[in-house]
């Protein structure tokens, strides 16, 4: 007869770390969209290939990424004069790093380079959740 344990939090950071980047931000995604899901099933042997399983379903989810190189505020007035030849002054300074969002969240920073004729972005940095919760405090 073996008794049921609860991983530690020691072994769940291992279990993480061999997660990759996508399973790791899918895993969070369901973590924050649907709560930390701890029943039963979770607890039987064999659940690590379920948990994978309802993870991997995420991963084909279509996001909305969008790389934000600055922004400004303007009047109305001036809104309505733009016109072809106008110049409107970002935030950001030109080397700055820009941000990489996720649904609207940033997700990671990184700087802007040219791939084929289209821009790119070259990550520099992924946000912690830490960062993460700093950027939405404001």
């Amino acid at each position: 007869m073996s008794e049921e344990t609860n991983p530690s939090s020691e072994e769940q950071n291992n279990e993480e770390q061999e997660l990759s980047p996508d399973e790791l931000m899918a895993q969070q995604f369901a973590q924050e969209s649907y709560g930390n899901d701890e029943d039963e099933e979770s607890n039987v042997e064999g659940s690590e290939g379920i948990e994978k399983s309802k993870f991997s379903i995420l991963l084909d989810v279509p996001l909305d990424v969008i790389v934000e190189i600055g922004s400004t505020q303007m009047p109305l007035e001036e809104v309505l004069k733009l016109n072809p030849n106008s110049v409107v002054e970002l935030n950001r300074f030109i080397h700055e790093p820009v941000d990489l969002k996720v649904n609207g969240k940033v997700i990671a920073k990184g700087e802007l380079y040219t791939v084929k004729n289209n821009f790119g972005l070259k990550i520099t940095h992924v946000v912690t959740p830490e960062e993460r919760l700093k950027i939405l405090e404001g």
